[in-house]
């Protein structure tokens, strides 16, 4: 299957492969974040300082890489084989 791809479409691929990895890692950040403080018994494990960065880094990072490679996938779609 590969050998058919064009260069862009397995850069899509590889785009959304790595945006999911990515918002996958910030739902995990999410519930151990969440999960923390029951842990270890007390509200100073609650997120601090450069803790909430996390957040917005993974999903913001998925969310575009997840975009790009839709966009470079959109000519693989069978719907558009009258665009090409």
């Amino acid at each position: 299957m590969a050998g058919t791809m064009r260069k862009h479409e397995v850069l899509g691929l590889f785009y959304q492969f790595l945006g999911a990895t990515s918002i996958g890692i910030g739902i995990f950040n999410a519930v151990w974040y969440a999960v923390r403080p029951l842990k270890f018994g007390s509200l100073t494990a609650l997120p601090a300082g450069w803790d909430w960065a996390v957040f917005p880094l993974f999903f913001g990072i998925g969310a575009i890489l997840w975009s790009l490679g839709a966009i470079e996938l959109k000519d693989v779609e069978p719907t558009s084989r009258g665009r090409r």
